[in-house]
């Protein structure tokens, strides 16, 4: 048993040098090969055919057109940034305007409901409803003037017209093969 173990680790080990050598020589004898000079065009090659110019100002065209299409789609999303930014804030600017008016409005409500409850007469209790209503004016012209000084609302920007995306050129047909 001693001996058949003995046996196979040398033959494993005379297939590994086998395997290293072979290695060793395929590439040795690749370096050694001769290197072919790169093929030069000839003054005889063809010009290029139409469709071969097309399909060249196709690409160029095409890519022309993603370059703009990717530069439009970034400015858009930037001014888009900067709409929902100015949009928050304007909302922001007409909430606190419009809690404020809603705070003065209360206020002379509570005011006038007051006075008339003091009042005995009726003329303290014109009085009464004759300072909540101006109250109630001063409150709605300040709120107005507050909302024409903030301005109109943002505008959202336009999507970007990207224009027609380039069409490639139609391959030419090779004529018919006639059987004589």
């Amino acid at each position: 048993m001693k001996a058949n173990l003995s046996t196979a680790r040398k033959i494993t080990a005379g297939r590994v040098a086998l395997l290293v050598a072979a290695g060793l020589m395929l590439g040795t004898a690749s370096a050694h090969a001769e290197t072919t000079p790169a093929p030069t065009p000839s003054a005889t090659s063809k010009a290029p055919t139409q469709f071969q110019l097309d399909r060249a100002a196709y690409k160029d065209a095409l890519e022309a057109y993603i370059s703009n299409r990717q530069a439009s789609q970034a400015q858009f999303k930037a001014a888009m940034a900067t709409y929902i930014e100015a949009r928050k804030s304007y909302h922001a600017a007409r909430t606190a305007i419009g809690t404020t008016f809603k705070s003065e409005l209360a206020l002379a409500k509570s005011t006038r409901e007051a006075a008339i409850a003091a009042a005995t007469t009726p003329e303290a209790k014109l009085a009464a409803n004759n300072a909540a209503k101006a109250a109630v004016t001063a409150a709605t012209a300040k709120r107005d003037a507050a909302v024409t000084a903030l301005g109109a609302e943002p505008v959202a920007p336009a999507k970007p017209v990207l224009g027609a995306k380039p069409t490639p050129p139609a391959k030419p047909t090779k004529p018919a093969k006639s059987g004589n």
